[in-house]
């Protein structure tokens, strides 16, 4: 990062799925953007079991995660531009499903997976880009 990049204020926002951003904060993110501040945008999963795209929910036949992650994933892209985020970051654990429903089979699923590893990362992710911590 260059050296107006660092002191540039900072919006970091953290959504488990992509789509996320679009139902939760896209809002916040737009306005800031807007006013030229940094957003950094990070998803952890790649929403592999949201509805595929005849709805087809998770766990039935026409199910495809790896599909439905894909759309997911370019759909995130275009809403991530849309609201003019500086940086969008995927983490990309595959996609829990819902608890003890039949589609949360995957052992790497993000659910299923240590907790640790996972905040380490979003540490480095908040050392990284220095998301401010004060009002604007």
């Amino acid at each position: 990062m260059n050296s107006p990049e660092i002191h540039r204020p900072t919006l970091m926002i953290v959504h488990a799925h992509p789509d996320d951003e679009a139902s939760q904060t896209g809002g916040t993110l737009a306005r800031y953007a807007a006013e030229g501040v940094r957003t950094v945008l990070v998803t952890c999963t790649d929403g592999g079991q949201g509805d595929g795209p005849g709805g087809e929910k998770p766990g039935h036949p026409g199910h495809r995660p790896e599909e439905v992650a894909a759309q997911r994933s370019d759909e995130l892209a275009r809403s991530a531009a849309a609201l003019g985020v500086s940086r969008l970051i995927r983490l990309g654990h595959p996609d829990s499903g819902l608890h003890d429903s039949p589609d949360d089979i995957d052992p790497r699923a993000f659910g299923r997976r240590d907790g640790e590893p996972i905040v380490r990362r979003l540490e480095a992710l908040l050392r990284a880009y220095e998301p401010t911590t004060t009002s604007w």
